[in-house]
């Protein structure tokens, strides 16, 4: 699939953090892209089909499908949120299923987004795409990621290269983890989260675009994959390397106790525990990250902003 200009992309989630710059690369690639939205009739871009639903394909037949639907991770956990959570991913995910069931041609590829919470959490462990999962933290992440991956891959048995994308904390100026911590460290007032031994495995949103333009291109990659730099760090080591981006000091601490106040459970899972994770599969399949060091990208987010300004 080395032309995208003969190629139909159905998505899910494409009016995100993610699926919409995502989106504005699949047609600058010449794909004809459908987002399947719950408000179809806000979205801008006119070279994109915007749909309410999968009944609205009608005659429609992707050769691939992106699945990146679901509730942001990024809240507190409640018991409700937890569920609304994992029903969104289980839903979305089941009715593609279902979708490609009654499809009379099949997509050539299904790539379902997914994250590494799945390998749960560790201090010193490193993980790739056959590691074994933590059983040491991590509980709610680790087992939705499963249930979500297990009903993903159902596409597989259908006969459909199914690609399940696991991804680590994605970084761009708009949004994400690094829309929230840019303004205090901006101010002098950022630093490590608790004890900051914790790894933070990340990818920025650039190398994750072109990452699963790779994907759909590089008919060798299915099952799981890793989407996240080479270099992942430690919180402490991220905090500097953001502080020196911004000239100031990284000297404010934020206490553990304060995390789990403001995010309950989330705050654990998410932000004060981690898991070493590195991209074996896509560097084993030739992919080439624009931006491996955690420098070389923030350099990049920051001045693409300033010269936005």
């Amino acid at each position: 699939m080395k032309n995208l200009s003969d190629v139909t992309i159905l998505l899910t989630g494409g009016t995100g953090f993610i699926g919409k710059p995502l989106c504005q690369a699949l047609v600058q690639q010449g794909a004809r892209v459908v987002v399947v939205s719950r408000r179809p009739q806000n979205q801008p871009q006119s070279a994109v089909t915007y749909l309410g639903s999968l009944s609205d394909l009608k005659g429609t037949q992707p050769d691939v499908i992106i699945n990146l639907a679901g509730e942001p991770i990024a809240q507190r956990w409640s018991s409700a949120v937890k569920e609304k959570i994992r029903n969104s991913r289980f839903d979305a995910t089941s009715a593609l299923i279902a979708y490609m069931k009654s499809c009379t041609k099949k997509p050539q590829l299904f790539i379902s987004g997914s994250a590494i919470g799945y390998y749960g959490t560790d201090e010193d462990a490193a993980f790739d795409e056959t590691s074994t999962p933590s059983t040491s933290g991590g509980r709610f992440s680790r087992e939705l990621c499963a249930v979500w991956e297990a009903e993903a891959f159902k596409a597989n048995k259908l006969g459909v290269r199914t690609v399940l994308l696991r991804i680590g904390a994605v970084l761009a100026k708009d949004g994400g983890m690094l829309g929230k911590l840019a303004m205090p460290f901006r101010l002098g007032l950022g630093g490590p989260i608790g004890h900051g031994r914790q790894w933070l495995s990340w990818i920025d949103r650039d190398d994750l675009i072109n990452l699963i333009l790779y994907t759909i291109r590089n008919t060798s990659i299915e099952g799981p994959i890793n989407a996240t730099s080479p270099n992942p760090l430690s919180n402490a080591d991220f905090s500097k390397t953001l502080s020196t981006t911004f000239h100031k000091p990284c000297l404010v601490r934020t206490p553990a106790f304060a995390l789990r106040l403001a995010f309950g459970g989330m705050a654990d899972e998410i932000m004060l525990e981690g898991q070493k994770v590195l991209p074996r599969k896509a560097m084993e399949k030739g992919f080439v990250f624009s931006y491996p060091t955690l420098a070389e990208s923030l350099r990049k987010i920051f001045t693409v902003e300033k010269n936005n300004q």
